[in-house]
């Protein structure tokens, strides 16, 4: 009974011992060729829409005085010679003008008689001199106060282009120091854009280089844009490198003060590119298998510009090899493989 038991159990081990290799199990994949291609790299920041420079008017006044009416409010559009404002003069402003006229008066009635004097040998050359120099110096006196406008009671300032009221500091009715700003105008469509950069970032980056600008909301089509400046300090409120972009083309959907997205496009740098697919990504980090011999093999990458179906990666790769970019989830390292029929 006992060498019976025994033969049966040789008879049913017999299958097993004699099946064919090929019968281990294998995944059903897709492959493509490995390529070192260029690609470019985007960095992608953030900002605000302000005037051109060049393209701003501040209005104040070199004299106090007082805000009698304010026609405008901030980030109205205006066209050219449409009324501002009206300013009145500080009435202590004008006295000293009016007080320097007189000094004028006086000093120019003063050398007449001192020339009439000095005919007839009765005043010295030092006294014509001095009578002279007074109306030369009330003159100049009146001069720059003339200048400053202070002998204009009401003065109303109009827009001396097509714009738009990018700022008001004041109120109706205020009364302002002289040279205190009232309002800046910054004209319609010269607009540029201020992006904030990390400051590592800031050697990559090069005057020139091509910027795409769009609002952080809707979805209104980007603007073609240049770099134009890097600035060389960090800004000390958001502890970023500010870069000014001059904004070209249509700008229409752009407004001073709007907060806009910028990516700018860096250099292309030549890199091994996969479809997307290809890569995977575990506790270990990102890895895809290439195939050696009809088998898996994992080979952990570095990934770097990843666009919407490609990414460039780096890592000990094979270029004679093909990469899984299909089944790579089923796949474990050294697994058989498969390619399905195209």
């Amino acid at each position: 009974m006992q060498i019976l038991f025994a033969l049966l159990f040789m008879i049913l081990m017999l299958p097993a011992a004699g099946a064919p290799e090929n019968a281990a199990p294998s995944v059903l994949i897709k492959s493509d060729t490995l390529r070192r291609q260029p690609i470019g790299e985007r960095l992608t920041a953030y900002g605000s829409v302000m005037p051109a420079t060049g393209a701003t008017e501040n209005i104040s006044f070199p004299r106090a005085g007082q805000i009698a009416r304010l026609y405008v409010v901030a980030g109205q559009v205006v066209k050219r010679n449409q009324a501002l404002l009206e300013f009145v003069t500080d009435p202590n402003a004008a006295a000293l003008y009016r007080q320097t006229e007189t000094t004028e008066v006086f000093a120019r009635s003063e050398l007449k008689r001192v020339e009439d004097l000095a005919a007839h040998q009765l005043a010295t050359q030092t006294q014509l001199a001095a009578a002279r120099k007074a109306l030369q110096d009330a003159q100049a006196n009146l001069a720059a106060q003339t200048g400053i406008g202070a002998g204009v009671g009401t003065q109303r300032v109009s827009a001396s282009f097509d714009g738009v009221v990018s700022q008001l500091a004041v109120q109706q009715g205020d009364r302002l120091l002289p040279g205190a700003l009232i309002m800046q105008l910054a004209k319609v469509g010269k607009l540029r854009a201020t992006l904030g950069i990390e400051p590592e970032d800031i050697a990559r980056l090069r005057v020139g280089m091509t910027v795409e600008i769009a609002s952080v909301f809707g979805n209104q089509a980007a603007v073609a844009s240049r770099l134009l400046q890097i600035h060389g300090v960090i800004n000390p409120l958001t502890r970023l490198v500010d870069v000014d972009v001059e904004l070209q083309g249509a700008t229409s959907s752009l407004l001073p003060g709007m907060q806009i997205r910028g990516t700018i496009a860096l250099d292309n740098r030549e890199s091994w590119v996969v479809p997307r697919s290809a890569v995977l990504r575990d506790e270990q980090g990102s890895f895809l298998f290439q195939i050696r011999n009809g088998h898996a093999r994992r080979v952990p990458v570095t990934v770097g510009v990843e666009r919407e179906t490609s990414a460039a990666v780096s890592g000990a790769l094979d270029s004679a090899l093909k990469v899984v970019v299909s089944g790579n989830y089923e796949l474990q390292d050294g697994m058989m493989v498969r390619e399905a029929k195209p």
